[in-house]
């Protein structure tokens, strides 16, 4: 029924009152417009392919899927070697991004594995001399993810290199949460009487020439032309976007009942590739689950597309989930506040408690400083402005702004005022014998536990992301009057959502 009704009002874009898909789909004449409406609501309740606008007419929400022809994609290779402590230890990654067509980037890195020996006869002289020189791993590894963004991943193996690259990243908070299309699967789907056992036979069927493809560089290469010839294969398929292709490759998923939930996959490809929280409440309407991403659309998808290798806990998830509400956050970090604190309100079942660690040196010489990140918001930015002892303090600023009296108050009254620092050190200097020096004591006599929560998971994650975003270190930048001309800077230049960039004090 609810398929019948949404064909006819993809028909009508002025969309239809419960009345007209009473008498013009279901065929039933005479009704009263109480008992069409209450026949209408009860049918498409919890469909998220139907909206009812304020005149009470029914329409169908547009699928928002992505075509293949438009899609970002980034062409993976990666190099694996076996070492006396481990097995699968990956050395060497080439990447390709891959949008209308057209390579527009590459990515190398050979990764130094640290500690782990490598033996002598599994590789060459010439690379291990390579490798003495390459990356630390979670270097490497933060480096690709970057890379990435919020493209599609594509390789041969790929989940297995993902899996092992997020090994690395989990240490510090970060997984590669991107969706991605794996030629081996696709391979036995498209073609099913191959059975490839590496890269070369998928070639070899499709006579692309193969010469030497022992490095990444050259692998990635084989890829691409791999890669062009599928998108071809699954246009004749009749299967044209990203989210058809990440259905089609799933060989062994099960089938998802989705008349359990309140959405159906509509509702899932429509989830914008933005950062952001989401919640997963049960029936009864608690919040059993929270969690973050960098990528909404990757990240609650991956619950119902990685089926074959779900872990228990995502088991338990879709046993328990009735419904699904996400937020967009603008960034990371927001996102990754956001989360801590609605653990801390809810503690929802099936969440740990977010770990915050103790403020250490490896938090680096970062204490007061502000951080430019996007927002949520159209043309504006969203200003964090840390300082060691004082709680975080956020703000969304428009790009075009002229006025920035507000924010020249919080720089003033965060980092610049005297008598506030005066205050400060008269209540620390009252604490008893046996506290902590100032600097750390500070903590225990102005925030609270939550505050100091949010500042350390903060200061981690500037630490991590430090080369890869904008801010500015009052410590360093000079006056107050130095640092609103610096962030008059950022707030003004529209590369400061695309990239970290530099700027003289």
């Amino acid at each position: 029924m609810q398929d019948k009704i949404y064909a006819y009002l993809e028909s009508q874009k002025s969309g239809a009152t419960s009345d007209e898909l009473v008498q013009q789909v279901l065929r039933i004449k005479g009704a009263s417009p109480g008992i069409s409406e209450k026949l209408i609501r009860t049918a498409l309740a919890g469909d998220r392919r139907f909206t009812l606008d304020e005149h009470y007419r029914w329409k169908a929400v547009e699928k928002c899927t992505t075509p293949l022809t438009e899609a970002k994609f980034v062409l993976l290779s990666f190099l694996s070697v076996d070492t006396f402590k481990r097995k699968k230890t990956i050395i060497e990654i080439s990447a390709q991004r891959l949008t209308c067509n057209t390579i527009t980037e590459r990515f190398h890195v050979i990764i130094n594995p640290n500690s782990l020996i490598l033996p002598a006869g599994n590789i060459t002289a010439d690379l291990l001399q390579e490798i003495k020189k390459g990356l630390p791993e979670d270097k490497a590894a933060r480096t690709l993810s970057s890379f990435l963004e919020d493209a599609i991943i594509v390789g041969y193996d790929i989940q297995s290199c993902v899996n092992q690259l997020n090994l690395t990243l989990d240490k510090f908070d970060e997984t590669i949460e991107n969706p991605s299309l794996c030629l081996r699967l696709l391979t036995e789907k498209r073609i099913p009487e191959l059975h490839p056992k590496s890269l070369h036979d998928i070639a070899a069927f499709l006579k692309i020439s193969v010469t030497d493809i022992q490095r990444t560089e050259n692998e990635v290469n084989i890829i691409s032309e791999i890669f062009h010839r599928f998108l071809e294969l699954l246009n004749e398929k009749g299967i044209n976007t990203m989210e058809e292709a990440l259905e089609f490759q799933c060989p062994y998923v099960d089938y998802v009942d989705f008349s359990r939930y309140t959405f159906d996959k509509y509702f899932l490809w429509a989830i914008p590739q933005k950062p952001g929280i989401y919640k997963m409440k049960n029936k009864h309407g608690e919040i059993i689950y929270v969690g973050k991403a960098k990528n909404l659309k990757a990240r609650i998808n991956s619950y119902f597309w990685n089926n074959s290798e779900r872990l228990q806990k995502i088991t338990d998830l879709l046993n328990n989930i009735y419904s699904i509400e996400y937020k967009e956050t603008g960034s990371e970090l927001t996102a990754l506040l956001t989360e801590f604190r609605l653990i801390k309100q809810f503690h929802p079942r099936l969440n740990q408690q977010l770990e915050v660690h103790e403020r250490s040196a490896r938090y680096g010489n970062l204490k007061n400083f502000i951080i430019i990140l996007p927002s949520p918001l159209e043309k504006c930015l969203e200003l964090f402005f840390v300082h060691e002892t004082f709680p975080l303090q956020r703000y969304e600023i428009l790009i075009d702004t002229v006025n920035l009296s507000d924010v020249e108050n919080i720089i003033d009254n965060k980092y610049f005022n005297s008598n506030i620092y005066n205050k400060l050190n008269r209540k620390i200097n009252k604490k008893p014998v046996g506290f902590e020096d100032a600097e750390e004591g500070t903590h225990l006599d102005i925030l609270s536990e939550t505050e100091m929560g949010e500042i350390d998971l903060v200061l981690s994650w500037v630490d991590r992301n430090k080369d890869y975003i904008n801010y500015i270190n009052i410590d360093t930048a000079g006056t107050k009057e130095d640092c609103l001309k610096l962030l008059k800077d950022y707030i003004k230049d529209e590369e400061t959502l695309k990239r970290k960039h530099f700027r003289p004090i």
